[in-house]
């Protein structure tokens, strides 16, 4: 197998040069290219130009040149080149000599003309790489910032126009190159006096790309594990599904399944904003999309009768595990060793572990109660899950339905309080955690008619 020959050369443009011959013709925002670092006093930016001006290097900038097919499907744009890397550097100068910000308290405007000649002079340094596949530079761009600060989501952009990673990037923000819709959860408005994003249902925004990678967490349970959803994310896993080749195109089925799950957080937004003050926090967006998958794993199929209703019951019970002053405040979680209300947020926060996204969740639910009461379901031929007798067992505050005595997992079985037998639904709402014994006992009687024959 013939390793194709990679061609490049080096080149020392002065900055008057790159401000009037490279820049315009250099796409420096690329699909795939890390999004700029928000920052209301452009420190970074400054940091750049003070490094110039100080007299020393800002480090070589890579650009790769585009054939004619590529420049076609760039938007019909001008561009010759496109960034590899040194995005940030190449916008920085730019916005500086067009005065966009100050250094050292002055515009490039201000400095004496042997000052601004002697910055136009600066010598620069460039890689220029002859024409390349998008894979080649985007392994490019990450053999590149192996050692500076890209984060895991950022490197995983750089996959530039391959079809996972196009599914994440448009449904979460717009591609200047495309003019796509992103989901409207994600929508957003610039703020008049800072310029900051303003999130309409989030309240947490997406630098360094955290709403991208919140979102590629939701979309790998769906692309990769549709038939269990609530589960780990690790972002092992992650690259490994940005890397897939077999994957060829994303389904409509399950764009249709990512788009409901989207706007159930959407409506839980829209509630949590008239109750609360702001969108969807970051632990809010993990244990309602935790949430959601449960409910699908757990009916296939269901409708939530009232969202306000919901909304109100998944915020009194997460207030309740959250509270640090709270009934859980004190009460240790054997398997973690920290108390529940410690443990619940750290599990939460702990997407990559499946173990632990199934604990906090059976906590969130036991405290929801009767969760059936806000959905409408169809009962199918079904045993009671793990997680719904985990949830039932912490709801009934680990002791046996029928004794009301300490009850252990390992001594725990799943009863219908409404034998099966007797129309009785296989839903949380008809469960029951009792002592192997007792539900032997019972047979194909209702817990509360065992009940009365025991006290009889």
């Amino acid at each position: 197998m013939l390793i194709p020959t990679i061609k490049y050369e080096k080149r020392n443009p002065t900055i008057r040069k790159f401000r009037d011959e490279m820049y315009h013709k250099t796409e420096c925002l690329p699909i795939g290219q890390r999004l700029p670092v928000k920052s209301t006093d452009n420190e970074k930016s400054v940091g750049i130009i003070k490094t110039l001006l100080d007299g020393f290097d800002i480090g070589t900038i890579t650009i790769v040149k585009l054939n004619r097919k590529q420049r076609r499907a760039a938007a019909k744009v001008k561009y010759e080149f496109e960034s590899i890397d040194g995005g940030h550097r190449k916008r920085s100068l730019w916005e500086y000599l067009q005065d966009g910000f100050k250094v050292d308290g002055k515009f490039f405007s201000e400095l004496t003309d042997e000052k601004k000649a002697s910055f136009l002079d600066t010598e620069l340094s460039f890689t220029i790489y002859d024409e390349l596949d998008t894979v080649t530079k985007g392994q490019i761009f990450r053999t590149l910032n192996k050692t500076t600060d890209v984060n895991f989501i950022e490197m995983l952009n750089s996959y530039g126009d391959e079809v996972v990673a196009n599914f994440i990037r448009e449904t979460v923000r717009i591609v200047k190159q495309i003019n796509n819709k992103p989901h409207v959860l994600f929508d957003y408005h610039n703020s008049t006096k800072t310029g900051e994003s303003i999130y309409h249902y989030l309240s947490f925004d997406n630098d360094r790309l955290k709403q991208d990678h919140a979102f590629a967490r939701i979309a790998y349970r769906y692309i990769c594990h549709p038939k269990t959803l609530l589960d780990g994310s690790h972002d092992k896993e992650l690259e490994v599904m940005y890397q897939d080749k077999g994957i060829l195109e994303i389904s409509q089925s399950t764009k249709s399944k990512v788009k409901k799950h989207l706007d159930f957080l959407l409506a839980m937004s829209e509630h949590r904003k008239i109750k609360y003050k702001g969108g969807l926090t970051q632990h809010d967006f993990k244990a309602m999309s935790y949430l959601y998958f449960y409910m699908l794993d757990t009916y296939k199929s269901f409708e939530i009768i009232d969202y306000e209703d919901f909304f109100e019951a998944y915020a009194i019970a997460n207030t309740t595990l959250m509270n640090k002053d709270g009934k859980y405040a004190d009460i240790v979680h054997e398997t973690s060793g920290y108390s529940v209300q410690v443990m619940y947020k750290k599990y939460i926060a702990a997407p990559w572990d499946g173990k632990k996204i199934s604990t906090a969740i059976a906590y969130l639910i036991g405290e929801m109660k009767n969760i059936e009461n806000f959905i409408k379901t169809k009962d199918v031929d079904r045993a009671f899950t793990v997680l719904e007798k985990e949830a039932k067992l912490a709801g009934q505050g680990f002791v046996c339905a029928v004794d009301g005595k300490k009850l252990n997992w390992k001594d725990a079985h799943a009863a219908h309080i409404i034998a099966h037998t007797n129309g009785g639904l296989t839903v949380y709402s008809n469960l029951a955690m009792v002592r192997a014994c007792y539900n032997t006992e019972m047979g194909t009687m209702s817990l509360n008619d065992y009940m009365e024959q025991l006290v009889a």
